[in-house]
């Protein structure tokens, strides 16, 4: 367990780092008619001076108490309930003769106690209640001893409280939810021994009485849910921060080893698709962006034998791109994935949108961004023969009904319960509910915020306890009416330490351990009568302006939507040989997520990869005549396409001009790798005169990619007059040499009449 520490606290038992060894004593050390005691807490109206000072939590007792087994969750009526946890010496001072003690709201003497919960509200305040409130009192018949503790040191404990003392402190329990805790008291060089507590852990425990009928069908959600982000090269970007969600107790690492634990027990991963495939990529090596065609399966792999060329470099010294391939973070992203592997093929999953895109920020600027998402592929559910439960949340319940209108697949909606109005809904959420066709599944968000400390609010026991709380309050409320099911989606902090405690205790007689599937199965529209009765005024839900504030900026989703539309166009001309588009776009998704909620850089990134595919896009030209005249109403003529880029790729050529004119061309047009082609087109006019025609490159769908070009075409109709002309001015020759023929021939023979005169 992770106490929580001030800087001086963390100082202090980083000085002494000697941890000594404590002797622990359990076992009844007074009599049943002696056995509780006041609580006093040390609060305001407190004389005692604090040895140190407070800790982040509010909580300034020098002794860090945790809950790490309770069994069993509930109160027994049979058998005892044993208590096992650490205390941890987070003061400055040496601390010793520590006794440890259960604390209860019941019993004798405990008039002045809180009383016993019976309604999720009177759970939520308690969560919130100070750490130093009183709540109940101690039993001192049954305690733990702890000679000595040292700043910094660690000391296990066990409370094992029999039966007969629980039936002394619960002669007739009341249906609900009682406190429960462990208090310490001891003594230091600055402290005597007193009757106020040095350190304190509490959590909830629920009794339900065996002749109550029902259950409550429960589902555990573990969210595996991050931010993805990418550098300009196309690679994961923020690698720190992956590695430290991948191990330990990261916030990837910690749920996936929590959720293993359940054992047998049902339990549903709430996946957004874009981290598996990101963290496949950091498995790779996270190499940087490469545009390649997709390998053949067929075709045999490159031989991993090594060259014999006496000139290639010796490994490790070329500057190859990516991680190395022993980097830790390769190591922690593969075994990551073998884990998710396991865990995902066996249990149910409901998938997120790919990325998990902003849709309530989305629904007003780029209302598209659902479709793209959910039809974008998963690498590795496809690779894993996965196949999810499609579903919409944001990570804290919100999800506004803009939001939800752009869902049209019929995913299930889960929404928190803080998004239904008391006024409106009649203080519950509504079971089975619908909007449209979506089932609306209602989460229990202020159960995952855990136990009421202020030991670890969100470790195992403490979250479990809450569960099996708010399980029993609503069995409770039912009055033998079919309880509401309990979804639960559990924050990403959890770890795994004592995650077998959590799943083990959660076998209560009035709560059914089930899986999120089931609950959405009974959720989901039906024909005939009642179905109307389920719709629920998605206007009527709350959502706060400062969920409106927090979404993500309208310039991030503008440019995703330019991204996307530029990946597309980029793919379409390389073809189905390569598959950067999918890459691209899912850059795009992954930008305009719930986790990049106030990150300033999220468009940037976006517009740098937009950038690049311009680039590219930018390689393939066309040029065109300066001008064109045609020799008559028809024609044709020729322009350049040049491909710069090192694929081949196929366009085509759109042409616009005046309604005088019709063009034709020759698409689609095919280039190799840095080649040129010329593309022949046609000209039809149906008038005179000079038109402006302009040429633009497009991908095969019609959508343009950069490149264009104009020319003036002029009229066929002008050919005509200069064949006129010409053929006057022909006609007039020919005339000419016909008259003068004729002439020539009239005056030889006028010559030669006259020589026969001269002669006779």
């Amino acid at each position: 367990m992770v106490v929580r520490r001030s800087p001086l606290r963390s100082l202090a038992g980083g000085l002494t780092g000697l941890l000594l060894g404590a002797t622990v004593l359990a076992g009844p050390v007074a009599s049943a008619d002696d056995s509780a005691t006041a609580a006093y807490e040390g609060g305001a109206n407190s004389s005692r001076t604090a040895a140190s000072g407070p800790d982040d939590d509010g909580d300034d007792a020098p002794l860090a108490i945790t809950i790490d087994e309770m069994t069993p969750g509930g109160l027994p009526r049979s058998g005892p309930l044993v208590v096992r946890g650490t205390i941890t010496n987070v003061g400055l001072e040496r601390w010793e003769d520590i006794s440890l003690y259960p604390m209860f709201n019941s019993g004798p003497g405990c008039e002045l106690c809180a009383g016993v919960m019976t309604t999720s509200a009177e759970l939520e305040v308690a969560a919130e209640l100070d750490a130093e409130a009183p709540v109940g009192n101690r039993h001192t018949a049954v305690q733990a001893q702890v000679s000595a503790l040292v700043p910094g040191q660690v000391a296990s404990y066990t409370l094992r409280i029999p039966q007969a003392a629980l039936r002394i402190l619960f002669p007739s329990p009341t249906p609900g939810v009682y406190w429960f805790g462990v208090h310490a008291l001891g003594a230091s060089a600055s402290t005597p021994r007193d009757l106020i507590a040095d350190g304190r852990a509490r959590t909830f425990l629920p009794y339900v009485p065996g002749s109550v009928d029902g259950v409550v069908e429960t589902a555990v959600v573990v969210p595996l849910r991050a931010p993805v982000t990418h550098a300009s090269d196309g690679s994961l970007s923020r690698t720190t921060a992956w590695q430290e969600a991948l191990t330990l107790d990261g916030h990837l690492a910690g749920p996936l080893a929590f959720g293993a634990a359940s054992g047998l027990n049902p339990v549903t991963w709430l996946v957004d698709p874009a981290v598996l495939d990101a963290v496949r990529h950091l498995s790779l090596r996270n190499l940087p962006r490469d545009v390649a065609p997709t390998p053949d399966p067929e075709e045999p792999a490159a031989s991993d034998e090594p060259s014999d060329d006496e000139d290639e470099e010796p490994a490790g010294e070329k500057d190859e791109p990516g991680l190395p391939a022993d980097h830790p973070l390769v190591s922690a992203a593969t075994s990551w994935l073998l884990q998710a592997r396991t865990a995902l093929t066996t249990d149910a999953v409901a998938a997120l949108p790919y990325g998990d895109p902003d849709l309530s920020a989305a629904a007003h600027h780029l209302p598209s961004l659902y479709g793209t998402a959910r039809e974008h592929p998963s690498a590795e559910f496809d690779a894993w023969d996965v196949e999810p439960l499609p579903v919409v949340t944001g990570p804290d319940g919100y999800l506004a009904p803009t939001g939800i209108d752009t869902v049209d697949d019929g995913a299930a909606v889960l929404l928190g319960d803080q998004m239904f109005p008391t006024e409106t809904f009649s203080g519950r959420a509504p079971t089975n509910g619908l909007i449209g066709d979506r089932p609306v599944v209602v989460t229990a968000t202020t159960a995952a915020t855990g136990g009421p400390g202020p030991d670890p609010v969100t470790a195992a026991v403490a979250l479990r306890q809450r569960i099996l709380s708010e399980a029993a309050v609503r069995v409770l409320g039912a009055k033998g009416q079919a309880p509401e099911p309990l979804v639960v989606v559990l924050p990403d902090t959890i770890t795994a330490t004592n995650a077998a405690s959590f799943w083990t205790g959660l076998d209560a007689a009035w709560l059914d351990l089930t899986d999120l599937r089931a609950i959405v199965a009974a959720a989901q529209p039906t024909e005939g009568a009642g179905t109307d009765e389920r719709q629920v005024d998605a206007g009527a839900l709350t959502y706060p302006k400062s969920q409106s504030r927090a979404e993500v900026s309208s310039s991030v989703l503008i440019e995703a939507g330019q991204l996307i539309r530029a990946a597309r166009s980029f793919q379409a001309i390389l073809g189905d040989e390569y598959e950067i588009g999918d890459e691209l776009i899912a850059e795009a998704l992954a930008g305009s997520s719930y986790a990049l909620r106030g990150d300033r850089d999220a468009a940037v990134r976006l517009t740098r990869t937009r950038q690049w595919i311009e680039e590219q896009l930018g390689q393939v030209t066309i040029d065109a005549p300066n001008g064109v005249t045609l020799s008559g109403t028809s024609g044709g003529f020729s322009v350049s396409v040049r491909n710069a880029l090192p694929y081949p790729v196929t366009v085509n050529v759109a042409a616009s001009t005046d309604d005088g004119a019709t063009i034709g061309i020759a698409n689609p047009v095919r280039l190799a790798a840095k080649s040129r082609t010329s593309v022949p087109i046609t000209a039809d006019m149906t008038r005179t005169g000079v038109h402006n025609v302009t040429l633009r490159l497009t991908d095969p769908e019609g959508e343009p990619i950069g490149s264009d070009d104009a020319l003036p075409l002029r009229s066929g109709q002008v050919g005509v007059v200069i064949w006129i002309i010409m053929g006057t001015g022909a006609a007039i020759l020919f005339l000419a040499i016909g008259i003068r023929l004729a002439r020539r021939f009239r005056r030889r023979t006028e010559q030669d009449a006259e020589a026969v005169e001269a002669t006779s």
